[in-house]
């Protein structure tokens, strides 16, 4: 088909970086490192030249894992500290392979929100920042239209300025790993 759907679960690096954890008055121990997430997108298939076919799409990623200093030693305790982490970007693949299965490198620019807060019972605002985000994965056809999907992806954050209202943050770039189906 000229399109293709994509569904996955996330394993995603939020990291701990000093920086990011001292404009909010945290160390980066009380971060969470890792989170689960959700991968979605979709991309149509424009033009074949030779081995390339030519995509455009969009992905979304959506991820909050939240840590407890001290939870497996309470002399280490602290609050709850929740990441929250989102990110949209049009993009541009190249895809290689045949309807059976096919590998890909896309990339794209769009924006992200990185929220880093002790929890309570709102979010605080964030900007979100012009972010860079490429990878590859592959997709293999169990059936026709359906699919296991793998993809790997790497999300290079621009630096925001403290404000008045809102904490600074310093150049990311965090990964995230993603297993699951696609629907052509």
């Amino acid at each position: 088909g000229p399109f293709v759907i994509d569904v996955r679960g996330s394993m995603v690096n939020v990291g701990q970086d000093p920086d990011l954890a001292a404009n909010r008055g945290l160390g980066p121990s009380q971060l969470p490192a890792w989170g689960l997430g959700l991968d979605v997108g979709g991309h149509v298939y424009v033009f074949s030249w030779r081995v390339v076919t030519f995509g455009v799409g969009a992905s979304a990623l959506f991820t909050g894992p939240s840590r407890t200093p001290g939870e497996n030693d309470p002399a280490a305790g602290g609050p709850t500290v929740t990441t929250r982490f989102t990110a949209f970007s049009p993009q541009l693949s190249f895809n290689f392979g045949d309807g059976d299965g096919w590998s890909y490198l896309s990339g794209g620019i769009g924006t992200s929100r990185l929220s880093v807060f002790i929890e309570q019972e709102t979010e605080p605002p964030q900007r979100r920042a012009r972010t860079l985000n490429y990878g590859g994965g592959a997709r293999w056809f169990a059936r026709p239209g359906l699919a296991f999907s793998f993809d790997v992806r790497l999300y290079a954050i621009s630096p925001l300025d403290q404000t008045d209202t809102e904490p600074g943050s310093p150049r990311m770039t965090r990964v995230a790993v993603s297993v699951g189906v696609s629907i052509k």
